[in-house]
């Protein structure tokens, strides 16, 4: 069962000090979570080649950018998950996830049919869902609480840069193939140039993984008792999630809830400004990609930034507090962008909303490690991830696409499909975030002692 309290304390003693390399660690998982957004989303940008040469519908991009992805991630992120509990070779998983979903992401590029995609697409799934689990296991212990958010947040803003770098190159990409003269090498100059693509974007991928293999594993810290080497059996990780259901179902539930919605649109939002305002799809990649570099990553460390200083203050539920009002504020700027009459406002609000939103993006999954035991954590995280995959990643995209193809039935009605799922989203998170505080702040005190 648990291990005594001495077990705990000696990982605490034993857990790394200040120091530049643990900030060197969370600089090269950041790398990798960048080049992870890049695989994934730059599928955002190659809706219309996409549907030309495939003839796919809306729904079935839709299934491509969520529920293909989201399939086996969801499915691989439970045994990942307890294998992070139990494992000192963290950083050699990631190594071979990194390595797997780059080779995944140029396999998209050979792919002739739909089938073949979706295939690719789940593969590129499986591999990043070695990742975050690992990461955030890795970075709550080489960082004390205080610290934690800042460190997390640096991280997490791979995502939102990385997404921002994927329209950004991958439209640039698209265009550069579009005209440029042959390569010489012949299987690459008989692909589309929407699969060239893929293949660039996914060669990157075996440098990543050499400087994610210089990662040392850090000592376990902040134990409650589950110090054991050989991991917390599975029946025992549920049953602690389980006795605290209102606790972890708000936690997981409001992170599902707001990937839904960040995911569903940003994954949507490029092709709303190419049909509504007749942009074009470079436009729309530098634009809309550098709102989401700037902002998302401004958001993301301002919020962690903020969560740490309000922490030493002595405000111990400044995670969870942040992704409330990060949530009541973003409300307006994502619910109104799309109903703007020009391009240039929809950006401008869309740019306001990813500044504010993705304030919480960092510390509400701090929130999650800072109420878990270290033993538990990549399970816990997996958990999450898993909600947040079939709920965010595999409803948001196919929710909006529903809305417009079966709701509406008109292309052109993107705008208010998108709208109405903020109308949803945002009030049912708001609701939960508020009545989950006292419990946040009760479980914060419990693992402390």
């Amino acid at each position: 069962m648990h291990a005594t309290s001495t077990a705990a304390q000696t990982d605490i003693l034993r857990s790394p000090g200040p120091g530049l390399y643990r900030w060197y660690v969370v600089a090269v998982l950041f790398i990798a979570y960048s080049f992870s957004a890049i695989d994934a989303r730059v599928l955002t940008l190659l809706v219309v080649p996409l549907k030309r040469d495939m003839g796919l519908s809306d729904f079935e991009i839709s299934l491509l950018q969520g529920f293909a992805f989201a399939l086996l991630y969801s499915v691989a992120s439970l045994p990942i998950g307890r294998y992070v509990d139990r494992t000192h070779r963290r950083g050699v998983l990631m190594t071979i996830g990194v390595l797997f979903w780059s080779m995944m992401t140029m396999l998209c590029g050979l792919a002739s049919s739909f089938a073949m995609l979706f295939a690719t697409r789940v593969g590129v799934g499986v591999g990043e869902a070695t990742l975050s689990p690992s990461a955030y296991s890795v970075i709550s212990d080489y960082f004390e609480k205080e610290r934690r958010p800042l460190a997390i947040s640096l991280y997490a803003i791979g995502y939102p840069i990385g997404g921002g770098l994927a329209l950004i190159i991958g439209g640039a990409l698209l265009a550069h193939f579009a005209t440029s003269a042959p390569t010489g090498i012949g299987f690459f100059d008989a692909l589309a140039p929407w699969q060239k693509v893929f293949v660039m974007v996914g060669l990157p991928g075996v440098i990543v993984a050499a400087l994610v293999a210089t990662i040392r594993e850090p000592a376990r810290r902040e134990t409650a008792g589950f110090g054991s080497d050989k991991g917390v059996p599975l029946r025992e990780a549920m049953a602690y999630v389980v006795e605290r259901w209102r606790l972890y179902g708000m936690l997981i539930g409001v992170t599902a809830l707001s990937g839904l919605l960040a995911i569903g649109v940003s994954l949507w939002y490029p092709t709303f400004l190419i049909r509504t305002y007749g942009l074009t799809t470079a436009q729309v990649g530098l634009y809309y990609g550098t709102l989401m570099l700037v902002c998302g990553t401004v958001g993301t460390i301002a919020g962690g930034w903020l969560a740490g200083r309000w922490m030493r203050r002595g405000r111990k539920d400044a995670n969870l507090r942040i992704v409330l009002i990060a949530t009541i504020l973003k409300a307006v700027p994502l619910i109104l962008g799309p109903l703007m009459p020009t391009a240039t406002l929809a950006l401008a609000f869309m740019a306001v909303g990813t500044l504010v939103g993705q304030a919480s993006q960092g510390v509400l999954l701090t929130a999650i490690q800072d109420v878990t035991p270290n033993r538990l954590r990549g399970q816990v995280t997996a958990l999450t991830l898993l909600n947040v995959n079939l709920i965010g990643l595999g409803l948001g995209s196919s929710v909006i696409a529903a809305i417009t193809d079966f709701g509406f039935g008109d292309e052109g009605a993107l705008r208010y499909a998108i709208v109405i799922t903020g109308l949803f989203v945002l009030p049912l998170m708001t609701l939960m975030l508020a009545v989950g505080m006292r419990g946040y702040r009760r479980a914060l005190d419990a693992i402390a002692a």
